[in-house]
């Protein structure tokens, strides 16, 4: 019996439908308005798996039975169309109408299948890659800000390179993650955020000696090139933990990006460059007697030195924050490719400078993706995406030791001059136990990231009659980085002295690798009004995340180095999590697209619960 059901299934996967015979039909797809080709559009034979993609012209060609067939073509952005094509008729031109509410646009229900907007039941946003490209945006998560209804998205920093927080449905949970689950070409990908160590020099959590929320933390998403980014769907509803389970009860963040299409190939390239400033800054109060610095700042206003004189003023504000950097991205990318092979490759190289001294985020990308038909029904996809971060954020966060820029900025009058003097050193402030200035030009707060995202994608039609189409999907990958923090401030800086450890340096390593592999079984029934699809699967997913972390303080000479402290501690968090899913969900679309029922199933085991 088992050998007859291996037979079959292997006669189904590579039966040759010689029997009919066979035509070629040669078309292309233009823009119904401006009559432009539209490049990569979709064309399927209707009630078949069987369909080819556009080249860059628009043209196609693919293979047919000769008797009446209906082409399907789709394309991001038009309306879907069906064009009837005689049984003798080997050419077709196809006009595609603009779909302004996106009504046809095809979107995720599930693992492996989807459905036409017109008939979607839950809760699913959408952004394309015109509308990321409508604005230059440091991030993904920046260039989503304003295009996604509900969704919540606030910078959490102004410094180059800064995190923002993406919330979906609200903060959901008192001390859990509340952040949604990011899904990129099928892998389950890390948006952690590790602490960079500043705490030791802020002391925000005071008295701890560990990393805590609250530095200014970047979240892992932000690494990703917007350039690549074909289309973002965003799963707000309930369906969302059916379809990933437990943890996407904040939501699901699906990325897709850019792959290759038939035809010769097409080469893009952008340069951008420009400065930073700052349009409009706080300001400091000019006291305009002697009386009304004393009320403020006590006695220390009638030092004949450091204390306030008639028309004295500094604006240590703008000393501070009114760097113009050279700012830079270049980026470009080529794709292409044949009907059975298809790719797209892109680089990127960005640098942003902060108006802060020594303040700037450099990133770097490349991106390859390949898609190849092995077969008429098997086909592959595979992809690599490597990156690397480096910046330097400052520190302008929480403190309760005035270390924090704007927090000594804030405490200091405008008539004390902070600048440095003529023979290299700075002048003590006399007002708060920190000089802004002189922080921001030797302190570091370094962060380098490298990060590597494999993705997979193997698909079989086994098989793909007018009325039965059987179809096995396995996609899965990996998400690895590896990010260093290295936090110094250096003995003579004023605030050193509050707990007489002169100097601090901190080294941090962290690694996280994210993997997960989903395998799927989808089976569709199509009649006249009724189209039933049927998909079952099992989901297996792993992260391992480790944070190694040394503080030194009491630098011996001053030297960076954390084994030249005389006061040392250790902070390390080890995190291994194993999760398995099996899920299936049953959709009935019917009474000629004005109904659909759905009915999903999802079990979960974690290794968070233990046995």
């Amino acid at each position: 019996m088992f050998k007859f059901a291996m037979a079959v299934i292997l006669l189904g996967v590579f039966a040759n439908d010689a029997s009919a015979q066979r035509r070629t039909i040669a078309g292309k797809v233009i823009d119904e308005a401006t009559n432009r080709p539209v490049p990569g559009a979709q064309i399927v034979i209707k009630g078949t798996n069987t369909g080819t993609l556009g080249g860059a012209d628009g043209t196609f060609s693919l293979q047919a039975a000769s008797q009446p067939i209906v082409l399907e073509v789709s394309f991001i952005g038009y309306k879907r169309a069906e064009v009837r094509v005689a049984a003798a008729q080997t050419n077709v031109q196809i006009a595609l109408k603009v779909d302004v509410l996106n009504i046809d646009e095809i979107v995720v229900t599930g693992q492996a299948s989807t459905v036409a907007r017109r008939n979607l039941a839950n809760a699913v946003g959408t952004v394309n890659a015109r509308q990321l490209a409508t604005v230059p945006a440091t991030s993904t998560a920046q260039a989503l800000q304003g295009k996604l209804a509900g969704a919540s998205i606030i910078e959490s920093s102004g410094a180059p390179g800064g995190a923002a927080i993406v919330t979906l449905r609200g903060v959901t949970s008192i001390n859990g993650a509340f952040t949604p689950l990011y899904v990129i070409d099928g892998v389950i990908a890390s948006d952690v955020a590790i602490p960079r160590g500043s705490n030791f020099v802020s002391q925000a959590a005071r008295g701890s000696t560990v990393a805590v929320a609250g530095e200014n933390a970047s979240n892992r998403i932000s690494d990703l090139n917007p350039n690549d980014i074909e289309k973002i769907e965003v799963l707000k509803g309930a369906a969302a933990s059916a379809i990933y389970g437990s943890k996407a009860s904040n939501g699901v963040i699906i990325v897709t990006t850019k792959r290759g299409a038939a035809g010769a190939p097409v080469y893009t390239f952008s340069q951008r460059v420009g400065t930073a400033q700052t349009s409009k800054f706080v300001g400091s109060r000019q006291f305009q007697s002697m009386e009304d610095a004393v009320q403020i700042y006590g006695n220390l206003a009638r030092d004949p030195v450091t204390g306030w004189k008639p028309g004295v003023f500094y604006d240590n504000e703008r000393a501070l924050a009114n760097q113009s950097p050279f700012n830079y991205e270049t980026t470009g990318s080529v794709s292409g490719g044949t009907e059975k092979t298809r790719y797209y490759a892109s680089i990127s190289n960005k640098h942003e400078g902060g108006i802060v001294v020594n303040t700037f985020s450099d990133k770097r990308a490349f991106r390859l993706n390949l898609d190849q038909a092995a077969t008429n029904r098997i086909s592959f996809g595979l992809g690599a995406d490597v990156l690397n971060t480096r910046g330097d954020k400052g520190l302008t966060n929480n403190e309760n030791n005035s270390s924090s820029l704007w927090a000594g900025l804030a405490s200091t009058p405008s008539f004390f001059d902070l600048r440095q003097r003529a023979d290299g050193t700075w002048p003590v402030n006399p007002y708060v136990a920190a000089n802004p200035l002189n922080t921001a030009a030797v302190m570091q707060n370094l962060e380098e990231v490298w990060r590597v995202i494999a993705t997979a994608r193997l698909t079989i039609d086994a098989v793909t009659t007018p009325a039965h189409t059987l179809r096995f999907i396995g996609n899965g990958g990996s998400d690895f980085f590896n990010q260093d923090n290295r936090v110094f401030t250096p003995p003579d800086l004023q605030f050193e002295a509050l707990d007489a450890l002169l100097g601090t340096s901190v080294a941090s390593e962290s690694r996280n690798l994210n993997k997960n592999i989903n395998l799927n079984a989808v089976y569709t029934y199509k009649r006249t009004g009724l189209t039933a699809t049927t998909q079952i699967g099992s989901q297996f997913e792993g992260r391992e995340l480790r944070i190694e972390r040394i503080l030194a303080a009491n630098l011996t000479g001053g030297l960076q180095n954390v084994t030249s402290g005389t006061f040392q501690t250790v902070d390390a968090r080890h995190e291994q999590v194993k999760d398995i899913g099996y899920f299936a969900q049953q959709e009935v679309l019917t009474l000629n697209d004005k109904l659909l029922a759905t009915l999903g199933l999802r079990a979960d085991r974690s290794s968070n619960n233990g046995d």
